[in-house]
C-alpha cells in the first residue's frame, strides 16, 4: 500500500507538475541532455533565461484545472473514501495531504478516467495498465496464474514508462513494484496485510491528544475514559449511546405495499415528481404489474 501511495505521488506530481513532487525537475532535463536523448526536452537558453520546454507527460495549466475540478466533483458511497474535495487546492492546481487511500482510489478509479483526455492515447494507455496492474493486486481473490502473467506485463509496462518519462522518475519504489506478483503469490491477498485498518486506528489515537509535550500520556488518558464511557453506556437505557444510536444512513420503516412488484429497500432521495404515462407507456406498465405479482395470479386464472 505505501508503495501504490509513493508511486501515485511521483504520478501525479509529474503529471500536475506539482514543484515539490514532480519528477521532471531541472536536473532530471540536464541528465536527459548529459546522456543524449530526448533533444526536443533539453534545456535551452533565451537570452539570459533558461528555457524549459513543455512535455507530453504533463498537463497544459488548463488541463491541471480541468482534472482537478474532476476530482473535487467526484461524489463516493458512504464510507468508500474520503471527501477529495478537500485534497484539491483552491486554485485547482495540484492535490494536497493525499493519504495512502486516498492514493489507493486515485490510482484504482479515478487516475484511469480523469487523464483519458489530458495526454495522449500512448501515455493513456500505459497509466490505465499501470492502475489496472494493482486494481488487480488488491482484488478479494488472487489467481497464482494472473500474477505470474501480471509480473511479466510489469516488465514491459515499466519499458513504457520509460520511453515516457525521464530516467529521474525511475526511483526505488517503481523498481519495488515488479517484486509485488511475487509477494501476493506467497503472502497471499494483499487486504489481508495492508495496514489501512491499524492507519486509521492511530488516527483515532492521535485525537486523544490534547497536550502536545506530553502525547503518550493524553492517548493513555483518553483510551482510558473511553474504555470506560464505553462500559457504562451499556447499562443505559434512556441515553442515547453508540449501542443504541441510530445509522448514520438509516432509512427508517419502510411503508408497505399491497404488490410485491412494489417493494423497496431504498428511501427514495430528492424532490417528487410526477410523470403523465401516454397509452403506449402505461399498457406496457400494466403488462408488468400483471405477469409480475404472484397475489394477482388466482384472479388472471
Amino acid at each position: 500500500m505505501h508503495i501504490e501511495k509513493n508511486v501515485c505521488d511521483s504520478l501525479l506530481g509529474t503529471l500536475l507538475a506539482d514543484p515539490h513532487k514532480s519528477k521532471d525537475t531541472d536536473n532530471a532535463r540536464r541528465d536527459l541532455a548529459k546522456l543524449g536523448i530526448r533533444h526536443e526536452l533539453h534545456l535551452f537558453e533565451d537570452g539570459n533565461k533558461l528555457m524549459k520546454p513543455a512535455a507530453d507527460y504533463t498537463f497544459s495549466e488548463a488541463n491541471r484545472r480541468k482534472f482537478c475540478r474532476f476530482i473535487r466533483s467526484v461524489k463516493f458511497p458512504d464510507g468508500f473514501a474520503s471527501n477529495m474535495s478537500k485534497k484539491v487546492a483552491q486554485n485547482d492546481s495540484r492535490l494536497l495531504g493525499l493519504k495512502s487511500h486516498d492514493c489507493h482510489v486515485i490510482m484504482q478509479r479515478l487516475l484511469p478516467v480523469g487523464c483519458r483526455s489530458l495526454v495522449t492515447k500512448n501515455i493513456w494507455s500505459t497509466i490505465v495498465e499501470l492502475c489496472t496492474f494493482f486494481k488487480q493486486l488488491c482484488a478479494s481473490t488472487v489467481n497464482i496464474s494472473d500474477m505470474v502473467d501480471a509480473q511479466k506485463q510489469l516488465v514491459l509496462i515499466l519499458c513504457k514508462l520509460e520511453r515516457i518519462f525521464p530516467p529521474a522518475f525511475f526511483d526505488i519504489m517503481i523498481h519495488l513494484v515488479l517484486h509485488l506478483p511475487e509477494e501476493a503469490i506467497l503472502g497471499g491477498p494483499v487486504h489481508m496485510r495492508w495496514m489501512y485498518p491499524f492507519e486509521r486506528y492511530l488516527k483515532r489515537l492521535k485525537d486523544y491528544v490534547r497536550n502536545a509535550a506530553k502525547p503518550e500520556g493524553s492517548i493513555a488518558e483518553g483510551y482510558v475514559v473511553d474504555e470506560a464511557l464505553t462500559f457504562c453506556s451499556r447499562y443505559f437505557d434512556d441515553v442515547e449511546t453508540r449501542f443504541n444510536r441510530p445509522d448514520r444512513n438509516d432509512d427508517g420503516i419502510h411503508p408497505t405495499r399491497q404488490l410485491s412488484v412494489f417493494e423497496s429497500q431504498c428511501k427514495p432521495l430528492g424532490k417528487q415528481s410526477y410523470v403523465e404515462l401516454d397509452n403506449n407507456d402505461r399498457d406496457k406498465a400494466e403488462f408488468y404489474i400483471l405477469n409480475n405479482s404472484p397475489e394477482l395470479e388466482p384472479y388472471l386464472n
